[in-house]
This record gives C-alpha cells, sequence and structure tokens, in this order.
C-alpha cells in the first residue's frame, strides 16, 4: 500500500504509524501531479502496476477547484491501471441538502482547505470506463451498510456521495 499526502505533518504521523511495515509507504506528493505521485509510487516497488490495483480517492478531489482539473487529475490515474482494478471516490456535494452544504463550502473558504461542491453528474463521470459496483454512486451512509439500522433516515445529510468502480 502506498499512502499519499501533501500535508507533511499527516505524512510525518503516518510514517511514525507505519514504522517496520515493509509492505507499506507514505509518500509526499501533491495529487494535481498524478505524474509524480505514479512515478514515485513506481519507484518504491510496493505496487505491480501489472496487475490490478486499487485507487482510494476518499474525501480528497473535493479538495480540487475547477481551475486544477480534477478530472484529468482521475483520468490519469485511471489510465495507470490495468483491467480488475478497482477506482474508490468520496465527494462531498450539494445535492439534496443545498444550503446547508454551500454553507459548509463557504466556511471551508476561509481555510487552506476549500472544498469544492460537485453534483452527482460530475462525481460520476470520474469513474470513466469504470463500472460502478452495485449499489452505484450513492450517499455514503447508503454504500452496503453492515444493517438497515446503520442507515439514518436521511442519508443525504452527510453531503457526499461515494462509490466504487471496477476496471
Amino acid at each position: 500500500m502506498v499512502y499519499v499526502d501533501i500535508d507533511p505533518v499527516a505524512v510525518m504521523h503516518s510514517r511514525s504509524i507505519l514504522e517496520g511495515d515493509e509492505q507499506t509507504a507514505v509518500l509526499e506528493g501533491d495529487l494535481r501531479d498524478p505524474a509524480y505521485i505514479l512515478a514515485e509510487t513506481r519507484k518504491l516497488g510496493l505496487l505491480d502496476f501489472d496487475r490490478p490495483i486499487a485507487v482510494l480517492l476518499a474525501g480528497v478531489v473535493h479538495f480540487l477547484p475547477d481551475a486544477d482539473r480534477p478530472a484529468e487529475v482521475v483520468g490519469a490515474l485511471r489510465e495507470a491501471v490495468r483491467p480488475g482494478s478497482y477506482l474508490v471516490i468520496s465527494h462531498s456535494t450539494y445535492e439534496d441538502q443545498p444550503r446547508e452544504m454551500l454553507d459548509a463550502q463557504k466556511l471551508s473558504g476561509r481555510t487552506a482547505t476549500e472544498i469544492t461542491l460537485r453534483s452527482h453528474a460530475e462525481i460520476s463521470s470520474y469513474f470513466g470506463d469504470f463500472a460502478l459496483v452495485d449499489p452505484g454512486l450513492v450517499h455514503l451512509p447508503l454504500w452496503r451498510p453492515e444493517s438497515p439500522g446503520d442507515v439514518d433516515d436521511r442519508p443525504e445529510r452527510f453531503g457526499a456521495f461515494g462509490g466504487v468502480g471496477k476496471l
């Protein structure tokens, strides 16, 4: 496993936690530079890019504003993997509760980690040729809950969609 983070403090902390685990590595990198991430990951030799792998973009793509071309970034990562690979994406959205999420987006604008809310269609497009695994791109609490009791009566309150695609 290779964990990538832009935050040097998160990288240091993760390296400390994973110290001695020879099957994992922590890489300081910027998602906006997928070529660097892929090259450095290949150098580490932990992942065999000739076999299926999984790319997890959990709670990260919404930190890329449209100007950073998130579709191209995710596309570069998709193109690097072989058939049988998986792509996991969770992403904040304004759908189903626009006022609350737009307020959260404004608040995030006062921080170094501003979020960009996107629609279901926009997020879905990031999967490209990857076929969505059942139940598809859904509000996060609806993605394979352990039991029906685990699902809130208003799962859209979570404010994010998540899905898994398979190439």
